[in-house]
């Protein structure tokens, strides 16, 4: 097997804990109380994934699976109401 390096994305919870995904395999995505827990959840959750891909003949691993640096922005989007759940989240301010 070859080592590579994968960028993983951790986002902070509301509730607690950190979401993790991986941008090149957006399917990848698992959690943890701590940001040592997410690492070593997301670690386990690629691995599986690359071990099923390999027995099923899946694509090759892309060459470009970690990112040098992440650019991180926040954009102001148009929701449509009967999109927006009743209860806004903490810190969240609707703007009509």
């Amino acid at each position: 097997m070859v080592k590579k390096k994968f960028t993983v994305i951790l986002i902070p919870q509301d509730e607690g804990g950190y979401q993790a995904f991986f941008p090149y395999y957006p399917e990848c995505t698992t959690d943890g109380d701590t940001v040592e827990e997410a690492l070593a959840n997301a670690k386990d959750a690629l691995e599986g994934i690359l071990v099923v891909e390999a027995e099923r003949g899946g694509d090759p691993v892309p060459g470009f699976v970690h990112a040098l640096h992440v650019v991180v922005g926040t954009l102001d989007i148009d929701v449509p109401d009967s999109l927006i759940e009743s209860n806004v989240g903490a810190g969240e301010t609707i703007i009509a």
